[in-house]
């Protein structure tokens, strides 16, 4: 991690987006922000592979031979993505200057809340196990979460961050969206996640983004945040 992003990682508690592993959502989940979660317990979503499918079998044989190809640095860069926070993410690249406004900390902050909600739902609903779970052969070469694998929360977290990034600092959507495709790949390479977690994972953030497109309260504050940029690169 560059200096710079260790230096942000201190002043930025309340951007974080996840740990190892999604923070489960309590029973009384909190009121949503921009986005309610309660819609998304009948959200039309497909499944994942069901067990001994064709594209069970094609999930796992990717997983494996990233654990056959797989080096020592890329587990290295694999685990230090599994802390998933805003300052790892972007660093010296974040469109805000340092240290960031408390507006710009309350705004990642309710983001991460409303995401976090979704997603225990979205967990909940499929419970798929992950693949060092559900398969002896599957080695991780990172530290193991255990919450379920589909969607993956560190690609929904990191697209859906990508996605308002890019509301932000349209001229970068690339940049961020490459970024977040990254932190996705990691979890499959590391092995503790499918290709297909992924998919729905970044899948997931994007619906997420659209219903927040529709939230005149997102809006507000993304006008807010368009106003606050400048200070990053």
């Amino acid at each position: 991690m560059a200096r710079s992003a260790r230096g942000l990682l201190g002043l930025l508690p309340a951007l974080v987006l996840c740990s190892c592993a999604p923070r489960p959502v309590p029973r009384s989940a909190p009121k949503p922000f921009y986005v309610s979660a309660e819609p998304f317990r009948s959200w039309d979503f497909p499944p994942p592979p069901a067990p001994g499918s064709a594209a069970q079998k094609d999930d796992i044989a990717v997983v494996l031979y990233w654990q056959k190809t797989r080096t020592q640095a890329d587990c290295a860069k694999a685990d230090a993505a599994a802390i998933v926070d805003y300052a790892w993410l972007w660093g010296d690249r974040s469109p805000f200057a340092a240290p960031h406004p408390a507006e710009v900390k309350e705004f990642f902050a309710r983001l991460d809340s409303d995401t976090r909600s979704v997603l225990g739902v979205m967990k909940d609903r499929f419970r798929r196990p992950r693949p060092h779970d559900a398969y002896v052969e599957a080695q991780p070469c990172i530290r193991k979460s255990r919450s379920p694998a589909y969607p993956s929360g560190h690609a929904a977290y990191a697209r859906i961050f990508a996605d308002v990034l890019a509301d932000i600092v349209p001229e970068r959507r690339d940049e961020f969206l490459a970024r977040a495709d990254e932190i996705g790949h990691y979890r499959v390479l590391g092995g503790v996640h499918y290709p297909a977690d992924i998919a729905a994972g970044k899948r997931l953030g994007d619906e997420l983004h659209a219903r927040l497109m529709a939230s005149p309260a997102y809006m507000r504050d993304l006008a807010r945040m368009r106003a606050l940029r400048g200070g990053g690169r």
